[in-house]
């Protein structure tokens, strides 16, 4: 059975803004056609594809299973017919796909789209949301451009875009000591708030094995964009990188505190593989626009004599 290239196209666009509105406005097609689309493509399929949740549409099982496969296909069909063209970025509509935390999201995405506006207006980046035991596999088959990752990926392009990030405590002024710097007993005895390993910060609980501490876990969340609403109160806090604590601390009128001394320092990543992104198009641009819209980033710096 074959199925219309465009139809497959006008799947990834619904997948990716969850409208057939917004579909169509991407797409530059009226909502009837993107609509008379999709129902074409379910019927071929044999599956809805996308159901109603709320105000937006919800891939169904079998579209997760497709998802990766027609994105990459369609991204090495198009790769293939303009091999023979020079790749303008000024002219792409092209969306390309990073695969990022949340806090990578608000740290590094500002930056990038910043550095998309100016080399190439009409193009699109889609924020990936990391799981970090399935990232290398989604870098080697083109599922995604690019990663951005502080624990090691097993691709052959890596580049330090933040060296010797460091974690630090968050937590309301009313339970955090005078001490800048938390002792071991204080971080162990804290009631904590932890973000899931597949975001890829699981090296944080490694370092503190090392040193003995067992945090008291109360909270296990998928995102670090909801920690300071949930240490605002109820006595809780939770450790995350320097970057995003220094940036919401003041804002929700919480502190932070160096962890103890032995807790290492880590580096932040660019991680793509090679043999996908090729040494020229649209891929290999995309990769060498984040890598320099990102390179020169400095840590923040720890509190003096903390």
């Amino acid at each position: 059975m074959g199925v219309d290239l465009n139809l497959l196209r006008t799947f990834l666009a619904i997948l990716e803004t969850g409208s057939v509105t917004s579909a169509a406005a991407d797409l530059k097609l009226t909502q009837p056609t993107v609509s008379h689309a999709l129902g074409r493509l379910r019927r071929q399929l044999g599956d809805p594809l996308f159901v109603r949740h709320g105000t937006g549409l919800t891939p169904t099982p079998r579209a997760r299973e497709l998802a990766p496969v027609v994105r990459a296909s369609l991204n090495d069909l198009d790769d293939a017919l303009t091999a023979h063209h020079s790749f303008d970025p000024a002219t792409t509509q092209r969306a390309f796909r990073l695969c990022l935390s949340d806090v990578g999201e608000a740290s590094f995405l500002p930056a990038v789209l910043r550095a998309m506006g100016r080399e190439a207006p009409a193009a699109s980046v889609v924020a990936v949301p990391t799981d970090i035991g399935e990232a290398t596999g989604w870098l080697r088959r083109g599922d995604v451009e690019a990663a951005v990752a502080s624990v090691p990926l097993n691709v052959a392009g890596v580049h330090t875009i933040l060296p010797g990030e460091r974690y630090v405590a968050l937590m309301s002024p009313t339970i955090a000591p005078r001490q800048k710097r938390l002792s071991l007993a204080q971080l162990a005895s804290g009631r904590h708030v932890v973000v899931d390993g597949r975001v890829g910060h699981e090296q944080l609980d490694t370092a503190l094995d090392a040193l003995g501490v067992q945090r008291q876990v109360a909270l296990r969340v998928r995102h670090f964009s909801v920690l300071p609403q949930l240490v605002a109160g109820d006595g809780l806090m939770t450790v995350l990188p320097a970057q995003m604590a220094e940036t919401v601390a003041s804002a929700w009128g919480l502190v932070t505190r160096e962890l103890p001394v032995g807790v290492p320092t880590y580096d932040v990543n660019l991680y793509w593989d090679p043999e996908v992104t090729g040494p020229v198009g649209p891929r290999a641009w995309f990769v060498d626009l984040v890598r320099t819209a990102l390179t020169g980033l400095t840590p923040t710096s720890p509190v003096p004599n903390a």
